[in-house]
């Protein structure tokens, strides 16, 4: 029977739960990732690294279906935005797979200009719980749903992605329906997937 929170996790290894989605690791593990498994690379630097991991991914014909990498440009992120979206164009990302774009702290004026330029190319946004307060994780929420962006999450407990989850619910409309909240909150990268796992089974169960 399926739940709301089948293929929520992002993992750090592989695993045959059916609440894990992706294997997420960075782009310097790449060489040695297994052909066979659903990827979700993270960008370890800039912008101008986004090529190699892309030329890579097609050259191994390994199984990308997500693309992560972090804004770094506090003063100008939406320029950021526009470098990181170019440096994709360049490398050939494939139309099938997400571009995710991570932002940090409070959505002020300068970030939600960033998430225009996501939003622009069908990307989705990366909300990292562990800057983020409630407040203004609810606010980046609304401004996502707002663009209708998708995002995933990273940082913090599971507990946290799970109440994050719950705020897209309320947020969209429907406090119960998971499900339909999933739409938009894709999943969550977490670090200890045995506890994770743990944790939505104990809410499935």
């Amino acid at each position: 029977m399926s739940t709301p929170y089948d293929g929520f996790l992002d993992a750090p290894s592989t695993s045959a739960s059916p609440f894990v989605g992706t294997l997420r690791l960075p782009d310097t593990d790449l060489p040695g990732a297994p052909s066979d498994v659903a990827l979700r690379v993270v960008v370890t630097g800039g912008a101008g690294q986004v090529a190699g991991p892309l030329a890579l991914a097609a050259r191994r014909e390994l199984r990308l279906v997500a693309l992560e990498t972090s804004l770094r440009d506090d003063a100008d992120p939406a320029a950021n935005a526009r470098r990181v979206v170019a440096a994709c164009d360049a490398g050939g990302l494939p139309a099938d797979v997400r571009l995710h774009v991570g932002v940090w702290g409070e959505p002020t004026p300068s970030w939600l200009a960033a998430a225009d330029e996501v939003a622009a190319v069908d990307g989705a946004l990366c909300l990292d719980l562990a800057s983020t307060s409630s407040d203004g994780l609810a606010g980046w929420i609304d401004a996502a749903l707002d663009r209708e962006v998708p995002f995933s999450l990273r940082g913090g407990g599971v507990d946290d992605a799970v109440a994050a989850l719950a705020v897209t619910a309320r947020l969209w409309g429907d406090a119960g329906d998971l499900d339909a909240a999933r739409r938009w909150c894709r999943s969550w990268a977490c670090d200890d997937l045995d506890a994770a796992e743990a944790h939505l089974r104990a809410l499935t169960t």
